[in-house]
């Protein structure tokens, strides 16, 4: 899918905001001791982890079924972060 070199570095970017919320998700808080349940920190991986496979559809052409496991892992990781952040305290 990436036949513009364009694509490819907004791939990297989108990649490094997905990481980015993995690491906010797995950073404890400090502040007057409140954390996030580790229920809420799975949905929090699990978020980053979208934009990750989002990116890696932009970053690696690839055939179409490596493009359709990427998109449905997002889709599969998006909803589960979904179902868990509703569901944690």
């Amino acid at each position: 899918m990436s036949d513009f070199p364009g694509l490819s570095i907004f791939g990297w970017l989108i990649f490094a905001w997905g990481v980015a919320l993995i690491a906010i998700a797995l950073r404890r808080s400090d502040r007057k001791n409140r954390s996030h349940s580790p229920v809420r920190r799975i949905a929090g991986v699990l978020n980053g982890a979208v934009f990750c496979f989002i990116a890696a559809v932009l970053i690696w052409p690839g055939s179409i079924t490596l493009r359709d496991v990427l998109f449905g892992a997002a889709v599969v990781a998006g909803l589960l972060s979904w179902y868990l952040g509703r569901r944690g305290r």
